[in-house]
């Protein structure tokens, strides 16, 4: 499905393609959640790196993209870099490495102490990162390229879902990209997470539930559009936030 022109979602999977730069770019896998959780004294089901690997193998074999782009939060503990999250994040840029030229991780709220890794493995870490008319970004933070060289801003951190109701209750809730508008009439599309376990704030028209600052403060709400992304119900376009007012 393409959802602006160039930039197409690749098969059902939380990930997108730039097609004249053969560009994959996913976001929010954050490696190492089960180990904090575990350090918590609350142990969940190990499947957060399966699943990452299992999505990339996905990618690769459906666009054989030359770039990979981690659009932020590659791991998951603030203050350190875990012993298992060190291993599974090697695990994980071994294999891409392995069939793909480049990495660029965007730097996200989680990604601290990523440096430590590119002694040993060959990948470049950026604030944010233009790439022609697309500017990519974590999502964490406002946006301070106020150039006019980029119409479509890309960017992770919120991890939407939306929950679809119906007369009889919640329908389900999915894992969704959004596309809109910024006020300034620029395009924007938040990609959903890839992490396991990072199922998503939940979508709604009230503009103080989100939490990144640009679709909080500089996207029009009732304009944003999600489409569905689920393994079992593949992908679905569904209308405005203004038109779901009464389903959401």
């Amino acid at each position: 499905m393409e959802l602006i022109s160039g930039i197409a979602v690749i098969r059902e999977l939380p990930a997108v393609y730039i097609r004249n730069s053969k560009t994959a770019i996913i976001a929010d896998t954050h490696i190492g959640f089960e180990e904090e959780m575990a350090e918590k004294g609350i142990f969940i089901p190990r499947f957060q790196l399966r699943k990452v690997l299992d999505i990339l193998e996905q990618v690769i074999d459906e666009v054989n993209p030359e770039t990979l782009i981690i659009a932020g939060d590659f791991k998951h503990k603030f203050d350190g870099l875990g012993r298992v999250e060190r291993r599974e994040l090697s695990e994980v840029l071994m294999f891409a490495l392995r069939k793909i030229n480049k990495i660029i991780i965007v730097r996200g709220n989680h990604d601290n102490y990523l440096p430590l890794l590119r002694d040993k493995y060959q990948f470049d870490i950026v604030n944010e990162l233009k790439l022609g008319e697309i500017l990519i970004v974590h999502g964490h933070k406002p946006i301070t390229e106020k150039g006019t060289d980029w119409k479509v801003v890309i960017f992770g951190h919120e991890h939407p879902s939306i929950a679809v109701r119906d007369s009889l209750g919640t329908v389900g809730k999915f894992p969704c990209f959004l596309m809109g508008e910024l006020k300034d009439g620029r395009k924007l599309i938040t990609l959903p997470a890839v992490g396991a376990y990072q199922t998503g704030s939940k979508v709604t028209t009230a503009r103080d539930t989100y939490l990144s600052p640009i679709l909080r403060d500089e996207a029009i709400i009732e304009k944003l559009k999600p489409i569905i992304v689920d393994e079992e119900i593949g992908l679905f376009e569904l209308p405005t936030l203004s038109e779901l007012m009464d389903l959401i």
